[in-house]
């Protein structure tokens, strides 16, 4: 399944997670059980996992209280510390990169940002992160940046963000040509109308005949 937006990836990553935990460390404890004996292993990952869990339902809570940030950056860093192998230590890194943001910390963000892609042992939270850093490298007019990132090979659900956000880069460095180009390929990538998308087209110079020719489809009204 393709997902138009960051918000949309990482919700199915979090589902799906949520999902299958209890299966995931119960295939690596079988992998590891002739080593380290199945008893001690499979109690001690699943314990793993659960306090895991514990902090990351914490760093949630957390964020819905502006006055309790100090004991959410607490709960990010164990989690960072202690959990860096879990899906929760990544997850946190990313809600706690969002609440920088909003407070004006974009350093602290990209920090985080860069945890995860250093870290994360989950490729598609990495991915998740690199798109994020390089929308706040864009806002931040470090354009060289971003597209270094954007540059890289990603998976197929995530081309038409990426090709999107591209776009969106070259445009302000003032490609319009190569700009239209990535708008139009994010739109070959959409399985759905995405309007917003099409007015970035057309705002530089793009047409309907271009979308019908990337796309093979009538472009959105």
């Amino acid at each position: 399944m393709d997902y138009e937006t960051e918000e949309q990836q990482l919700e199915a990553i979090k589902k799906w997670w949520k999902e299958n935990s209890s299966t995931v460390v119960m295939g690596i404890a079988v992998g590891v059980a002739s080593i380290f004996g199945w008893q001690f292993y499979q109690t001690d990952s699943i314990n793993h996992t659960e306090q895991a869990s514990v902090l990351y339902e914490q760093v949630l809570i957390q964020s819905e209280n502006p006055s309790k940030i100090n004991d959410q950056l607490a709960s990010v860093n164990q989690l960072e510390a202690e959990f860096k192998d879990t899906p929760y230590a990544s997850l946190s890194a990313l809600i706690i990169a969002k609440q920088h943001i909003a407070a004006g910390q974009d350093d602290k963000a990209q920090q985080q940002y860069q945890w995860v892609i250093e870290n994360a042992n989950q490729d598609e939270l990495k991915y998740l992160a690199k798109i994020r850093l390089s929308r706040l490298l864009l806002t931040n007019q470090q354009h060289d940046k971003a597209l270094v990132l954007l540059n890289e090979t990603y998976p197929e659900n995530f081309n038409a963000m990426v090709m999107e956000l591209k776009g969106d880069v070259l445009s302000t460095q003032g490609n319009k040509a190569e700009a239209k180009k990535a708008y139009l390929e994010a739109l070959s990538f959409s399985k759905s109308p995405n309007r917003w998308l099409q007015l970035k087209i057309d705002d530089i110079g793009g047409s309907a005949v271009d979308s019908k020719a990337s796309t093979g489809t009538e472009p959105s009204a």
